[in-house]
């Protein structure tokens, strides 16, 4: 139960970015429609960013820290660049060759995946795709080549974001087709999570995402609550933990990915309301140092506590209790992927909350 509760107390601080926009009273959010007026809400927040333009592609040039993530759960697995795109009449987006990991993401004003692609490709949009309107949500993931020096491996990273490209016949303003009173978003956020946290859900990450048509509703708002433009299980798999203490170490078979397609995983430390709350608070399969058995181990060490000779540490909240999130991308089998990290960081929450 544990690792549901902490659910709860993220709705306090998960508007953060939307309580300083000003909005007009409107149409009250309720469990029925809180999946469209929280997509509302991300396309609203990321055209304040470009004075309200459309077809305008917004690069992130450095990895997430405390000081700049603007949403929950942020995490230093790639960067990341976003574009609301008016596909009116059809639109194209494109990237090329890059000996990294990449992926286009695109989602419509109902958080129903459209379509995505891993890799050097071109995605045809049309207003047909959509479940509503005309505007859809680009977001594109970059990881970084690791094993270069830090220098080399932005630069190659910035120029694979600089590669994505789109096409568009139209430039229309995005207008919500509902207007939304969102002061009404919170209360309505908290049932979602407090429900959940009473009644969990198996499997809810699995089927939370992807399109309208195929995910389960309850859980499409339970996953869009916890993180709006979360991936679906055919492109990356996630699973959650908890902790406290300040030495902690889990060791585990690494998850069946599409290494040779860039596939990766990784661990990230959160603070209980599911933000970055300190310094080195990832760690990505690149970097790590397998043993010598092919298995892996990852120490969890409170900032400030001694590494003593030890391997792939992160770093946690000291003396707090903190939540994390294991991340898989490319699995081959996603739902042998998700049993795979279902079990580590079951065990994880098993053992780091004694």
């Amino acid at each position: 139960m544990k690792i549901f509760k902490l659910l709860l107390t993220v709705v306090a601080v998960s508007l953060l970015g939307l309580t300083n926009m000003a909005y007009a009273k409107g149409v009250v959010i309720t469990k029925e429609n809180f999946i469209h007026a929280d997509s509302v809400r991300a396309y609203l927040k990321e055209l304040a960013k470009t004075d309200n333009k459309v077809n305008i592609i917004t690069p992130m040039r450095e990895l997430t820290n405390a000081d700049t993530q603007d949403v929950i759960r942020m995490n230093e697995d790639t960067l990341y660049e976003r574009v609301i795109l008016d596909v009116k009449g059809g639109a194209t987006v494109s990237s090329k060759k890059y000996a990294g990991f990449q992926n286009i993401l695109v989602l419509d004003p109902n958080h129903s995946q459209i379509a995505s692609i891993t890799g050097k490709g071109t995605i045809k949009l049309d207003e047909s795709m959509l479940t509503v309107g005309h505007h859809a949500y680009i977001i594109v993931r970059t990881g970084l080549l690791r094993n270069l020096p830090k220098k080399e491996m932005m630069k190659k990273a910035h120029e694979a974001q600089d590669n994505i490209s789109i096409t568009y016949h139209s430039s229309e303003p995005y207008v919500p087709s509902v207007n939304y009173d969102f002061s009404t978003m919170d209360k309505v956020k908290y049932k979602i999570l407090k429900d959940f946290a009473l009644k969990p859900q198996k499997d809810v990450v699995k089927n939370g995402a992807g399109t309208m048509k195929d995910r389960n509703p309850d859980a499409a708002r339970v996953v869009i609550a916890i993180g709006w433009g979360i991936l679906s299980k055919d492109f990356a798999c996630y699973s959650s933990f908890t902790g406290k203490g300040d030495r902690q170490a889990i060791t585990f078979k690494k998850p069946d990915l599409k290494y040779g397609e860039k596939g990766f995983f990784s661990f990230t430390i959160y603070n209980q309301d599911g933000y970055i709350a300190t310094i080195n608070y990832a760690i990505n399969s690149d970097n790590m140092v397998p043993n010598k058995d092919g298995s892996y181990t990852v120490n969890f060490l409170a900032s400030g506590e001694p590494v003593k000779g030890l391997k792939n540490v992160v770093r946690t909240p000291r003396g707090k209790f903190w939540t994390g999130v294991m991340r898989a991308y490319s699995p081959k089998n996603p739902d042998e992927t998700f049993k795979h990290i279902d079990a580590i960081t079951g065990k994880m929450t098993k053992e780091f909350m004694k």
